[in-house]
């Protein structure tokens, strides 16, 4: 959260005695340290001392510097424009056009080194009438060139200048830190638009803890509801009492720009520790995962353990079953085949009635309806399961024919059209069709020995012919 300071109690904005800069700029040679735009809109950001409005009394005077600004009252500063006014009637001082929606950034072009540097602190002087959350100003900073972090301040409602300045954690002894001004404007708010002047970063040197994170583990674990995490670490240097150390874990790539809290240890001791992390319920499975710990008093940030992760996904297991649809007869069977991948031990329960417990593939006889639980485990021990019904039904003394001279019924299964092969010198011209509980379906007259299933769904079904008083009966599965 920002710290706001009004002209009259600005000693209380500026760092003390024991703080040294690292970088400054009062904007009176340009903004060469500044690469800017880039965005989109056209109130953009540019470095001037104008601070009169337009030709014609349109925009309103920027206010006046505070004696404290270098070169005040109206300095060069960094400033939000709108570029089409400026051209056309001269308003080149702080002001934007809400009719041009507008996303633009003024970036520091080469980062400031905080190494062996603590209590790293921002401070500038703004302007931002703007308006809230349509039109305002906010600070962002990277420490890796590449992601861009709100440091968790807005600028708006201010029309005369004043003094801010911002201290995190996160900025402590960084090889690469850098800052940015951003703009957005929506349809709506006041002049003057945000702008900047007399920016200083500091910092204090010697006073902080250097941490060092070590191996974690386990390097790899299942995707669960939680899972138990030793973060091994190695403290240096001055570390005050009150101080806590935080294990933060990163995200599935490896970073830190919104990390999640782990475990905490707090202490003042340095050396070789350790902090019981906790890795939360529901954390997305990736191969990317570091950890890092960071102190706070003196604030200092880690290192990251040094390699990857993995939150193992789960085997995605399932069943298939012949029949389909998992139905027989009383004193039938059904075979079942389980399938994941990377799976290399499978387990089947209940035992009763089945072939096999301990591999992919099994036959099911049970003596009633019963459903089977198929449990795979990968090759790093992560486990998932599925389960699978197994329906017996009495079928109402529907008998299958076995005779060589019997009814049969080709190809077995089918995907639609059925041969019927009838081995007598008996012609037959009509078959009855029964789904499995044995009521009738379908009387259908064959064509060419030949009928078809294409109108039914998958599953089994039975055909029976009667010849001479005598039934025949065959089963037939429908993919």
């Amino acid at each position: 959260m920002n710290k706001i300071l009004l002209y009259g109690t600005l000693v209380c904005a500026f760092p003390s005695f024991s703080q040294t800069t690292l970088f400054q700029d009062n904007f009176e040679s340009g903004g060469s340290n500044w690469t800017v735009n880039g965005g989109t809109g056209d109130n953009q950001w540019i470095v001037n001392n104008v601070f009169t409005g337009d030709d014609f009394g349109i925009v309103d005077p920027t206010p006046d510097q505070p004696a404290a600004v270098t070169a005040g009252p109206n300095s060069y500063y960094l400033h939000i424009y709108n570029t089409d006014l400026c051209d056309l009637l001269n308003g080149c001082n702080a002001n934007f056009e809400t009719g041009s929606t507008s996303d633009q950034k003024a970036q520091l072009s080469s980062a400031i080194v905080t190494t062996g540097y603590s209590n790293v602190t921002l401070s500038f002087y703004y302007l931002c009438a703007g308006a809230a959350n349509v039109s305002f100003g906010t600070v962002e900073y990277s420490t890796d060139g590449t992601t861009w972090t709100d440091a968790g301040s807005t600028y708006v409602n201010t029309g005369t200048w004043t003094a801010a300045s911002l201290t995190l954690p996160a900025w402590t002894n960084q090889a690469a830190l850098k800052f940015r001004f951003r703009w957005q404007n929506g349809a709506s708010g006041a002049d003057p638009a945000f702008a900047v002047d007399e920016v200083k970063v500091t910092g204090v040197a010697g006073s902080f803890a250097t941490v060092a994170t070590g191996m974690a583990s386990p390097q790899i674990w299942c995707f669960s509801n939680a899972q138990a995490l030793t973060v091994p670490f190695t403290a240096t240097g001055t570390v005050n009492a009150g101080n806590v150390y935080t294990a933060q874990l990163s995200n599935a790539s490896g970073s830190f720009a919104a990390p999640v809290t782990i475990g905490t240890l707090t202490s003042s001791s340095t050396g070789a520790l350790t902090i019981n992390a906790v890795v939360p319920a529901g954390t997305p499975a990736g191969s990317g995962y570091r950890v890092r710990v960071n102190a706070s008093n003196p604030a200092a940030t880690g290192t990251d353990n040094g390699s990857n992760l993995t939150i193992s996904p789960l085997p995605a297991i399932m069943v298939l079953s012949n029949p389909a649809d998992g139905v027989m007869c009383v004193g039938e069977s059904v075979s079942l085949l389980a399938n994941g991948a990377n799976v290399v031990m499978w387990s089947w329960s209940p035992a009763t009635g089945l072939s096999s417990t301990t591999t992919a593939a099994t036959t099911a006889t049970p003596a009633a309806t019963t459903t089977y639980t198929v449990t795979g485990t990968d090759a790093v021990g992560c486990n998932n399961l599925t389960t699978a019904v197994v329906t017996v039904e009495t079928c109402l003394g529907l008998d299958e024919t076995s005779e060589a001279s019997s009814l049969l019924l080709y190809p077995n299964p089918t995907s639609g059209n059925v041969t019927v092969n009838w081995k007598s010198s008996d012609v037959i011209n009509t078959i009855q069709l029964m789904d499995y509980s044995g009521r009738l379906l379908e009387e259908i007259a064959l064509q060419n020995d030949a009928f078809s299933l294409e109108a039914y769904p998958a599953g089994t079904y039975f055909v029976q012919m009667v010849c001479n008083g005598q039934k025949y009966v065959e089963r037939i599965t429908r993919q």
